[in-house]
């Protein structure tokens, strides 16, 4: 039992009630759990939720609000963030300005000129929110959730002085899910894979309680199931994995939605309809029409067990919790805790992509350390995808710190998703008018 100061950053976000939930474990009797957001109307919707699951697990966690990030992070030991500005409004203009173009993505928040602008913009916010914290709580963790994060990982790595770590759910919890949609039940099997966030490829499977390698068969299962050939509706659709298996030999482990962002060679855009593909827009539409905003009560309810559909059964499954708490109690109690995806540094974990990239990779809990575990080498065309994402990354961390336009240009050269250096200028022109408020590090550029 360790009494701690644990915030999270962006209250508004529906994660602030996952890691609540967390919390409750007794391991974490007497802390404080803060939580921030700077939009008072969003924290007291917050407050009020965190508040009873609170009071349904009673172990004495005290909560408190605020909208002051000074007050938030004075004093923590570790912090949980994710925060985005106008996040709807800005993913639909990453969206629909490339198309003026021709360059047409289907979810443009992590891959894509659409990933890069909104990766320039977050660095932006999380530069502020590492200075800060290196000034209020200098030894804290701090833990991210916010998107693009293989972007983020390797600005925050690179460029300030904080301990930083990425979480995300894609590889554990869409690995659950496979495993419901082949007919186990989540956590039966065991993957490990490697790549970028959003972007891993599957290297073995293990199925629990054997030593043997399951991995020829998982591909046997998928190849024959109706889940890879079909589109079904509120099921993630994976005829796109299907295909990148099928051509490269490997497995990419996640859906569809997100696989695409660093995979437009596979459909053309006139094939798009045929295929029952559509980009993000009428959905954010939806989500910038609420005004409320639906994620809190959205995930509330989920987490209360009130929203049901096929894939995950059960959303409350031990399977399918978040980790940041249990990374803290490894951290605070040094007792080894595997993690099956982490986004860190490589340092030789996947021996064919450089060993100073963020990487999504499993990882062990020990020593006052997240620290990698070997993967091995990715497969040629896998490792040459995610080598062009990584470089990607790192230019546009470095745009950001450096204030240095022309190198985000190149970074759009690099896309996939581009195909002229008259569409990156283009993009980029329309990208910086329209951003230059939340685009600070440019501005001494533009006089």
């Amino acid at each position: 039992m360790s009494k701690m100061k644990i915030t999270m950053i962006g209250a508004g976000s529906g994660f602030v009630l996952q890691v609540a939930a967390e919390v409750t474990n007794p391991f974490f009797a007497g802390s404080e759990f803060v939580i921030m957001d700077i939009s008072q109307e969003r924290l007291d919707e917050s407050e009020k939720m965190v508040a009873e699951l609170l009071a349904a697990n009673d172990v004495g966690i005290s909560l408190k609000s605020t909208t002051s990030e000074a007050e938030a992070l004075d004093g923590a030991n570790y912090v949980i963030s994710s925060c985005e500005q106008k996040r709807w409004e800005f993913w639909l203009k990453d969206l629909k300005i490339p198309e003026k173009y021709g360059v047409y993505m289907v979810t443009a928040e992590n891959g894509g000129p659409g990933g890069q602008i909104h990766a320039l913009r977050n660095i932006g916010m999380y530069s502020k929110i590492a200075k800060a914290m290196e000034r209020y709580c200098p030894n804290a963790w701090l833990m991210n959730f916010s998107n693009p994060l293989s972007f983020l990982s390797t600005y925050l790595n690179k460029y300030s002085k904080i301990k930083t770590l990425g979480f995300c759910h894609q590889v554990h919890g869409s690995f659950g899910v496979v495993a419901e949609m082949l007919g186990f039940e989540p956590g039966d099997l065991e993957p490990i894979s490697g790549g970028v966030n959003h972007f891993n490829w599957l290297v073995d499977v293990r199925r629990k309680g054997s030593a043997k390698s399951f991995l020829p068969e998982f591909i046997h299962r998928v190849r024959e199931s109706k889940y890879w050939r079909e589109q079904f509706k509120d099921i993630p659709d994976h005829r796109l994995t299907l295909d990148v298996l099928n051509t490269f030999g490997a497995y990419p482990v996640g859906y569809d939605d997100h696989i695409v962002e660093y995979l437009p060679i596979f459909y053309e855009r006139h094939e798009w309809e045929k295929l029952g593909i559509y980009s993000c827009e009428e959905w954010l539409h939806g989500k910038i029409n609420d005004n409320r905003g639906n994620t809190l009560e959205t995930v509330y309810r989920l987490v209360k067990g009130e929203i049901m559909h096929p894939f995950p059964k059960d959303d409350n499954h031990p399977y399918y919790k978040e980790e940041p708490c249990r990374v803290i109690q490894a951290l605070e109690t040094n007792i080894p805790t595997y993690i099956d995806a982490m986004n860190i540094m490589n340092h030789g974990s996947i021996s064919n992509l450089p060993p100073d990239a963020i990487v999504d990779i499993p990882a062990l809990v020990i020593g006052g350390a997240v620290r990698g575990i070997h993967v091995g080498e990715l497969p040629l065309g896998a490792m040459e995808l995610c080598r062009r994402q990584i470089t990607i990354h790192e230019m546009v961390a470095r745009s950001a710190h450096e204030g240095d336009p022309n190198l985000f240009l190149q970074s759009l050269c690099l896309d996939p998703y581009v195909h002229s250096i008259t569409q990156a200028k283009a993009i980029w022109k329309d990208y910086l008018e329209e951003y230059k408020d939340v685009l600070p590090m440019f501005r001494e550029s533009r006089k």
